[in-house]
């Protein structure tokens, strides 16, 4: 039932999720941005889980933090992409998926770096165009920060089936939070 409700959520809600007006300080802007987007904090998380859960490699938070990256200078030059939102709101679904679903988990972790470059898109979009690389700096530096603290707790839910259960559920929740508004 709880997983239905939150399902259910997840598809009514769809919320502007940029967070512009980065121009007065934009290296702190950037630093404190992947906490204050719940939905990026969720995503980072939930990427850096799953590395530990499914090979116990950097790779994938590399590739996630190299697409983040290559996704805001397409934000950047490109502006807004229609159905941007969508695809974030489906990352933090794929990211719950894969750790719920043990059998898999390797496959929708796979996707993480694909959903990355949306999330990405949505700073480069938000940044001043000409404080860009200064927010970019600080949002890039903290994402990492972000998926090494999530590689570290997937380190530790590798033993506990339990737990990961219970942060998989977590992460449906807050998906469910951040689409509700």
């Amino acid at each position: 039932m709880k997983k239905t409700l939150a399902l259910f959520l997840l598809m009514l809600a769809l919320p502007a999720f940029a967070h512009p007006g980065h121009d007065s300080n934009p290296l702190q802007d950037g630093l404190l941005h992947p906490l204050t987007g719940l939905d990026h904090l969720l995503m980072l998380l939930g990427t850096g889980v799953l590395a530990a859960l499914t090979g116990r490699s950097l790779t994938l938070p590399l590739a996630t933090l190299a697409a983040m990256f290559g996704g805001a200078v397409c934000g950047h030059l490109f502006g807004d992409m229609l159905g941007m939102e969508t695809l974030i709101a489906l990352s933090l679904l794929v990211a719950a998926g894969a750790v719920l679903l043990p059998s898999r988990q390797l496959l929708l972790a796979m996707a993480m770096p694909v959903f990355a470059l949306f999330h990405g898109w949505a700073h480069g979009v938000e940044a001043t165009p000409s404080a860009f690389w200064q927010f970019s700096a600080g949002f890039v530096a903290v994402s990492g920060l972000l998926l090494a603290a999530g590689f570290a707790v997937g380190c530790l839910l590798r033993r506990h089936s339990g737990l990961q259960k219970a942060f998989g559920g977590g992460l449906l929740a807050g998906a469910a939070l951040v689409l509700a508004g």
